[in-house]
């Protein structure tokens, strides 16, 4: 009998560690983890029990060795590793995200068009594209909370506030200006970018995924799909690549 080979898929993003296990094709157990919590972030990457994992990392150098050194990854994703899709359009791929290049590889496998664009509502928000298994490149723009906080810092008299969902159009308070500016700037700039690649791209697939997708109201229609596990299934399929 052949043996079921077990996968593991470490997501090293800017906010939070995810930790996604497959058996097969299948998902049978995931972990989102604060970077605060250092001794369960130990403790769960050392008791890897998997044939073959992944890591895309994003964070500093220094924790990215940590991570390696604790969890001793099959492969480390950056734009040397073997992929299904070609970066040679792109310009800079050594400077490439890890979570960039996985989002472009499961929309290229998911898509049922020639092009597919990917927005990436996190930390950062991220747009990018890819054509004929030919990443192209797309946009990267400040996300929710670094917004906030830049008003902050970079002031003397504007707050530090809160993530929250809504916001009116006309702001009755600094608080209420504030995040109207940023909750209505975001959901102007994702449909206006959404306007002009429908444009150039009569034939495209649109993915919304990241942590803060769901704060915002994009209109789901025939071409535009929601995938919460859209980074995670990327980095499954470039590691079933590899081995």
């Amino acid at each position: 009998m052949s043996k079921t080979l077990k996968y593991r898929i470490i997501d090293a993003g800017n906010t939070f560690l995810k930790i996604v296990d497959f058996q097969e094709d299948v998902i049978f157990n995931q972990m989102i983890l604060s970077w605060s919590d250092h001794k369960m972030i130990q403790y769960i990457l050392q008791e890897r029990d998997s044939d073959y994992c992944i890591l895309s990392s994003v964070v500093d150098a220094q924790s990215k060795q940590n991570i390696i050194a604790l969890a001793q990854p099959t492969i480390v994703l950056d734009y040397k590793t073997a992929l299904p899709i070609s970066l040679q359009e792109y310009e800079t791929p050594d400077t490439l995200g890890a979570d960039r290049i996985a989002n472009a590889v499961a929309a290229s496998k998911i898509t049922t068009t020639e092009a597919a664009l990917v927005i990436d509502i996190g930390t950062c928000i991220k747009f990018d594209l890819v054509d004929k298994n030919k990443y192209l490149g797309g946009s990267i723009s400040p996300g929710y909370a670094m917004r906030l906080n830049a008003m902050h810092h970079f002031t003397g008299a504007l707050p530090q506030l809160e993530l929250e969902n809504h916001a009116p159009l006309i702001g009755k308070s600094t608080k209420e200006s504030m995040l109207s500016g940023v909750i209505n700037g975001i959901q102007a700039e994702i449909e206006g970018l959404i306007t002009k690649y429908q444009k150039k791209y009569a034939s495209l697939t649109i993915f919304l995924t990241g942590g803060d997708y769901k704060r915002f109201e994009i209109e789901l229609k025939n071409s535009i799909f929601a995938v919460e596990n859209l980074t995670v299934t990327g980095l499954f399929l470039i590691l079933k690549h590899n081995v």
